[in-house]
């Protein structure tokens, strides 16, 4: 960060210098236009009033690696923006089945060219036209679905369908850090686009990364509950523990919708009143290792809620 001094120029009027390297970056010289975006805390000074599309490409090479590290690679390279994905190798043609199911799971990122030698992935999507905030709340909904649907999974198979939708949440999320690295680049068009400033980019990030972990919670508990061995009455004791969790859930989000710190706050310790309870009720039954694993991801996502929630009153 650099500081600039503000200096009077005429009677209505004051000037700041630019720094050097930002002027040669973006190729300014004196009499060019600069636009200026104001909010109500900042001003954004920008080389032009449309920015362009950047047409990023990424090339990788997927010899001598497996295909978890590829598929963490290609997830990169899109959240990053490369809108052209090339992957390359003499290993492709054996990696190819599963190099697809990964690019499969990547909202608008359709392969353009496949063959032995080479993979060729391009999206279409405009980033200027993303709603960030729209596709936060398709994720919320999904995420209330699945934390509801885990009541079932004692006596059902659920289970399997809970996991389909933490894949949802899984391509939405990536989306979303796209469109959060467009906006950081690109922090003019965003605030006049969508009315996002640089703090609202990095709340909806965290928000996100908590939201998918909330998602992986809930699926991990509905596998447990699958397994466990628990009496009628250990059940509906979980069942209403489950519930608590779902009521903290939706008051935590429309704290955060709604930009409530008092409404955040409110229910703010309630993460250690579940965690006790969760607690007792460990104590209570049979010490096993799907029993342990249910109770302890129970907790987990009783913390990653409550992290959702300091958003509303850490703003």
């Amino acid at each position: 960060m650099e500081y600039r001094k503000l200096i009077s120029f005429g009677k209505s009027s004051f000037v700041i210098s630019l720094p050097k390297a930002w002027i040669n970056k973006h190729k300014l010289s004196k009499g060019n236009l600069l636009y200026l975006q104001e909010s109500e805390t900042d001003l954004i000074i920008s080389p032009k009033e449309h920015e362009e599309v950047e047409e990023r490409e990424i090339t990788i090479n997927v010899d001598g690696k497996d295909i978890f590290f590829i598929t963490r690679e290609i997830n990169a390279a899109y959240i990053e923006n490369n809108r052209r994905i090339i992957l390359k190798g003499k290993e492709l043609e054996a990696k190819s089945k599963t190099i697809l199911e990964a690019i499969r799971q990547l909202i608008a990122l359709e392969v353009m060219e496949f063959d032995s030698k080479k993979i060729v992935t391009k999206d279409f999507l405009d980033m200027n036209k993303i709603s960030i905030i729209e596709l936060i709340k398709k994720i919320d909904i999904i995420i209330r679905s699945m934390v509801t649907d885990c009541r079932n999974c004692f006596d059902s198979k659920n289970s399997e369908n809970i996991e389909l939708r933490d894949l949802d949440v899984n391509r939405l999320s990536f989306l979303v850090y796209r469109s959060i690295r467009y906006g950081q680049r690109h922090q003019s068009l965003m605030l006049k686009t969508h009315n996002l400033r640089a703090i609202d980019l990095l709340n909806h990030y965290l928000l996100t990364f908590h939201l998918e972990n909330i998602a992986d919670e809930a699926k991990r508990i509905s596998r447990a509950m699958v397994k466990v061995k628990v009496k009628g009455k250990e059940k509906e004791e979980f069942l209403s523990l489950l519930i608590k969790a779902e009521d903290l859930y939706i008051h935590n989000i429309k704290a955060f919708y709604q930009r409530s710190p008092e409404e955040g706050l409110r229910r703010s310790s309630e993460k250690s009143i579940l965690i006790g309870e969760a607690n007792k009720y460990y104590e209570k039954i049979v010490k096993n290792e799907h029993n342990s694993y249910m109770v302890d991801r129970f907790r987990r996502l009783i913390g990653s809620i409550h992290e959702m929630g300091r958003l509303s009153y850490q703003y």
